[in-house]
């Protein structure tokens, strides 16, 4: 019985001790990251992502810039300035509609952030889109689709770079103070709120540096204080304000194995002497 105590407290001292080990390695480890992000010019139309059909107000129509346009005479009645760097066609900034106050255009911002991960600590803000969500007159084009495109770089401890596309479909609601504002959505105190439905977070970065792997995640985030509200893969953003929404990032250690199977050695062995005892 002494020995099977003995092996069990071995067990369990090996796999805290690995499971420690881990932790130090892991808490010691971070990356260095820079990113570019713009909306592209050329809408629905970049390295293989084709135009699509999309039905609005009943009507089926491509939402499709020329590229490299920067007045709302396009065919999707966007403005677009600010060129992205490293990114062909891409701006950092849109606008749409004619506004009602003369000099607040309703529009979208994309700011990128340079940074460190450190390995299994909280998210961090790696760009922040801000909807400038302002009245437009009645019956001049609005936003309907828009991809924004996105590119992290690992710049330490190694170099490694990847894009995605985020897709962008976008409902302009009634700007007059009598409207009626879907309950659903209505969130601020100015009707009516508008919202964004997207598609194509970042999709996770796997990697192994020094033999432990790791994963980089991804996230949308935002919360009525920013002005930006999340409902699984729709966003509501407050009427006739500017509203902030946080793309961040997290960098994880991927468990080894052989850890996985001492820890579950030690619970099995563990719940067997609870059970004869």
């Amino acid at each position: 019985m002494k020995s099977r105590v003995g092996f069990l407290v071995t067990a369990l001292g090996s796999a805290a001790l690995l499971a420690c080990s881990a932790s130090v390695s892991a808490a010691a480890f971070s990356i260095t990251f820079e990113t570019s992000s713009g909306w592209l010019a050329d809408g629905l139309t970049y390295d293989g992502y084709a135009p699509k059909t999309r039905q609005k107000n009943g009507v089926e129509t491509i939402h499709n810039c020329a590229a490299g346009a920067t007045n709302a005479l396009n065919g999707c009645g966007l403005e677009f300035y600010d060129a992205s760097a490293g990114i062909n066609d891409a701006y950092t900034s849109v606008n749409w509609g004619t506004p009602r106050v003369a000099g607040q255009p309703s529009g979208l911002d994309i700011v990128s952030y340079n940074g460190v991960l450190d390995a299994d600590a909280g998210w961090v803000d790696t760009g922040m889109i801000t909807h400038r969500n302002r009245q437009v007159v009645a019956g001049t084009k609005t936003l309907a689709e828009l991809n924004l495109f996105t590119m992290f770089d690992i710049v330490s401890p190694f170099m490694a770079q990847t894009g995605s596309v985020f897709g962008i479909n976008f409902t302009e609601t009634f700007n007059d103070q009598g409207g009626y504002c879907n309950p659903d959505i209505q969130f601020s105190t100015t009707p009516c709120d508008d919202y964004f439905n997207i598609s194509g977070i970042p999709v996770p970065i796997t990697f192994t540096f020094g033999g432990q792997k790791y994963v980089i995640e991804f996230r949308l985030w935002g919360d009525v204080n920013t002005g930006f509200v999340i409902d699984d893969n729709m966003l509501r953003t407050a009427e006739n304000s500017d509203n902030n929404l946080f793309v961040q990032a997290r960098l994880v250690t991927v468990p080894e194995p052989a850890t996985i199977a001492v820890l579950g050695l030690g619970l099995l062995m563990l719940s067997g002497r609870r059970k004869k005892a």
